[in-house]
């Protein structure tokens, strides 16, 4: 029994013979473990149980201050009841000696040969200590009248050479632990105090009884509730060999439990290298947790190997996330690799929905974390579907790249209308980090057109230093859609720049856009950016353009400069702008525009005011006019509470301009609302908004400082609620013109958890009005695991047909994934698809407006809001 095994482990540890560890002061965690660890097959539950208790047994009997030396493995074992005898060694020992009190009452003897392996929960291995000699603190002696074994210390192990296994084995008639080349026979001189040196990358072994040599160059047996305990996981089993070198072989109820303590195989046969710590499983399967946003990863093999990287390679595999893999899907490849946190790449794969074959891939990636990437939001399975403008059609993403400076998908899409389209999207990185392209193309053979239509984007950034780096684009366009004959445009941008400290950043780019002989623009530009000090910014802006169109010409100068300077009592920015036109010319300079923001320390009083000052010369070059103005802007607000609960906020706003021609004018506004809650489910808002300009619309200026006209208006919206439950909302105004305004309404309602209606709408009053068009948005569970999501417009004044209808039926089956079917009404559409619920990026998002990141989106874009 493992118990057993753990029981001798704890002697040892309490210095006391195994009758009275047996006896006197037993671990109650021990009693626990003993009360399952036969049986028939274990429960999660007792796996958790189990395994933490021997956890911590084993912590508490063998206190280690760092691993043994690399490859080193460790065994702790009951020895197959040698005689108390001192002759022979514990190594030469026979079962049939054993006749002292102690031996016999080792819970190890038990008859009928070995008890079935207690089946594990996850444990949680200690992480592996720095490299350095450790002490392995042997137990204190019991007093006895023999005399005491010696245990000599280990030599420390050298970087060449890899130590074998070293044997730590109880003895019955001492609690002792003789070591490899101990002598067992009596010894005048006490224990020495100094313990076994050992070293990183332990391999422990724990068994019920040990049989064979303990020299570490030739085989043995570990037989009985076998634990191989290393830093990448714990592999349990009845039966274990070890051949003398660095093989050890378990099997018999063989199983391997991870370090990370979420993924549970099961084998015929796990081999373990010690040297390399890497575990075979013969015709393993298992399940896990790890990287499954939802359910867990069923998986199988012919062959799967673990390696002390974490990455397990199966050959001849298969894997689902469904429980019941033929009613739902699952995934056979040549090979496949699982890096925990990473991905999982399956090569040569055949998707299966349910006992059919549907899809071939020569290379799947799925990753196993969150990522925000669209190059990486690759989906195995196809996206089907109709439209009026393209047909039927069928589009699917394959991925490809199994690192992380190179990956994307290839997008295929077949159209019955369009034809054949192929895409290439991927991302190209440097391991540095120090330069990446992006790459985004499509094309198709239109039918449609009768032509080969194109779309490419290339994006390139290269960091050359700490203070230089660069980036250049191409963009082209051909294809804007089935027939849309658009002449093809080409964009070229590039960017270069350069950074000295927190002083200075100096950035030259460039643009070139042509579209068919439409038109072809170029531009280029400088801007430097300086820190002066923490008081003084300076930035200088240098553009030169030029345009090209049908019969027009065009060529720009622009410089723009601007300058910020910060003190206790006000912020000044200074700013000079002046565009230079060969023809055509539009808009208005500041030459120069000095602008002052005052810091005013208003004490304790609440609302003191925001004042703004602006000087500047300014010119309109289209009209040939240029004078000075001068502003001056107030603004007030004032949040208070008034009549106990109402919430009452003003705003007030007054711009004032002075011009060097002898005009004036100004331009004022006021907003004012107020909010009054009436007892839980009631509560009204009324706003006002009225602004009044004052002057002349467009002297002196043409178009710069026009003056819009006048108006006030008045809303009330009264709001009935309860909770989530029900909301409903009723909106009316007036704009002071004696005309009778339309009455808006909004009723949301939730009938349950997963299901709420929105009705939206207005009534205008009058003959031949009445309701207008109301639109209608629902969602609603529609059997078992699945959800309906409705959007439409009622038109009243049309036989109160329902329009514009948009309609997304979606259905989870066995938790595992989701099918999504979609119509859309005006577009004449509908798609399916199918999305796997467990991997991130490909779970669904239904109900109460969600998105799914992995297919169709939600047809109702917002939130309920109540």
């Amino acid at each position: 029994m493992l118990a057993a095994g753990v029981l001798s482990v704890l002697a040892l540890h309490a210095g006391a013979p195994p009758a009275a560890a047996a006896t006197q002061g037993v671990d109650p965690r021990f009693l626990a473990l003993m009360k399952h660890a036969c049986g028939g097959p274990p429960t999660m539950e007792q796996k958790q149980r189990e395994w933490r208790a021997i956890h911590d047994m084993l912590a508490d009997a063998m206190p280690l201050a760092a691993a043994p030396p690399d490859g080193a493995t460790v065994r702790v074992a009951q020895a197959e009841s040698p005689s108390p005898s001192p002759s022979p060694s514990p190594d030469q020992a026979s079962p049939e000696a054993s006749a002292s009190p102690e031996a016999s009452a080792s819970p190890a003897a038990t008859p009928g040969g070995p008890a079935p392996s207690p089946t594990p929960t996850f444990l949680q291995i200690p992480k592996a200590p720095p490299p350095g000699p450790v002490q392995l603190i042997p137990p204190t002696p019991m007093p006895q009248s023999s005399p005491l074994m010696t245990a000599v210390p280990l030599a420390s192990p050298t970087p060449t050479a890899t130590p074998g296994p070293i044997f730590i084995v109880r003895p019955s008639a001492t609690p002792s632990i003789p070591v490899k080349g101990a002598s067992p026979g009596p010894s005048a001189s006490p224990a020495p105090s100094g313990a076994p040196t050992l070293g990183p990358n332990q391999v422990v072994t724990v068994a019920d009884r040990l049989s064979g040599s303990s020299d570490e160059h030739q085989p043995s047996d570990l037989i009985g509730n076998v634990h191989v305990f290393y830093n990448e996981g714990t592999i349990v089993g009845d039966h274990a060999h070890y051949d003398g070198d660095h093989t050890i072989t378990v099997t018999g109820h063989t199983y391997l439990v991870n370090r990370a303590q979420d993924s549970i195989l099961y084998a015929d046969k796990i081999i373990f290298d010690t040297t390399s710590r890497h575990a075979t499983l013969l015709k393993g399967e298992g399940e896990s947790i790890e990287g499954v946003q939802q359910g867990k990863l069923h998986f199988g093999a012919e062959s799967l190997v673990t390696r002390s990287s974490g990455v397990t390679h199966g050959e001849r595999a298969n894997f689902t996330t469904c429980e019941n893999a033929h009613a739902g899907y699952h995934v056979e490849a040549r090979t496949i690799d699982v890096t925990p946190g990473d991905k999982l790449i399956a090569r040569k794969a055949v998707v299966f929905l349910g006992p059919t074959a549907i899809l071939y891939l020569p290379l799947l990636i799925i990753p196993l974390v969150e990522v925000t990437d669209p190059r990486r939001q690759a989906s195995f399975l196809p996206l089907i579907g109709y439209d009026q403008a393209e047909g039927f059609w069928i589009k699917l993403r394959i991925g490809f790249g199994t690192s992380n400076q190179y990956y994307g998908y290839y997008r295929v899409e077949y159209y019955t209308k369009r034809g054949l389209g192929l895409g290439y999207t991927a991302y190209i990185g440097a391991k540095d980090a120090h330069r990446y392209t992006t790459i985004d193309s499509y094309t198709i053979d239109d039918h449609l057109q009768n032509e080969r239509l194109t779309n490419i984007a290339i994006n390139d950034v290269e960091t050359f230093s700490k203070r230089l780096r660069a980036q250049f684009g191409v963009q082209y366009q051909g294809d804007f859609g089935p027939n849309l004959p658009i002449p093809p445009s080409i964009n070229i941008t590039g960017s270069i720049i350069h950074q000295t400290g927190s002083i200075s950043t100096e950035n030259l780019e460039f643009e070139r856009s042509m579209q068919g002989t439409i038109s072809d623009t170029f531009s280029i530009g400088f801007i430097d950016m300086l820190t002066l000090s923490q008081y003084l910014q300076q930035q200088i802006a240098l553009t030169y353009s030029r345009f090209l169109g049908s019969g027009v010409s065009s060529d720009t100068f622009h410089l723009q400069t601007n300058t910020h300077f910060f003190t206790k009592g006000a912020d000044y920015n200074l700013t000079y702008d002046k565009t230079d036109y060969s023809s055509n010319p539009f808009g208005y300079d500041r030459v120069p525009e000095l602008q002052i923001l005052p810091h005013i320390n208003y004490g304790t009083f609440r609302f003191g005011p925001q004042i703004q000052f602006t000087v500047g010369e300014y010119s309109e070059p289209q009209n040939h006019f240029s004078t000075s103005r001068f502003q001056g802007q107030f603004n007030e607000s004032v949040y208070a509470k008034v009549f106990g609960s109402s919430d009452f906020s003003a705003n007030y706003n007054l711009t004032q301009d002075y011009y060097g021609t002898g005009d004036e004018k100004a331009f004022d506004q006021q907003n004012a609302s107020l909010s009054t809650p009436v007892g839980r489910h009631f509560i009204n808002s009324v706003t006002y908004n009225e602004q009044h300009p004052i002057g002349p619309t467009d002297v002196p200026f043409q178009l710069f400082d026009r003056l819009s006209g006048g108006a006030h208006s008045a809303q009330d919206v009264l709001r009935f609620y309860n909770g989530d439950v029900y909301s409903v909302s009723i909106s009316t105004g007036t704009s002071f013109n004696r005309q009778a305004q339309s009455i808006g309404y909004q009723i949301n309602y939730r009938p349950s958890l997963k299901s709420y209606v929105v009705l939206g709408g207005f009534f205008s009053p009058g003959s031949g009005n009445g309701f207008g068009t109301t639109n209608v948005q629902a969602i609603t569970p529609f059997g078992k695991d699945t959800t309906l999501e409705l959007s439409t417009n009622v038109d009243w004044h049309n036989r109160r047909r329902l329009e514009d209808k948009n309609i997304l039926l979606s259905k989870t089956v066995d938790n595992c994934y989701n099918m999504q079917l979609t119509y859309n009404q005006d577009l004449k559409q509908f798609a399916f698809n199918i999305v796997i619920l467990a991997f991130p990026g490909q779970g669904a998002g239904f109900g109460l407006g969600g998105t799914s990141s992995g297919g169709i989106n939600s047809i109702i874009p917002q939130n309920l809001s109540f």
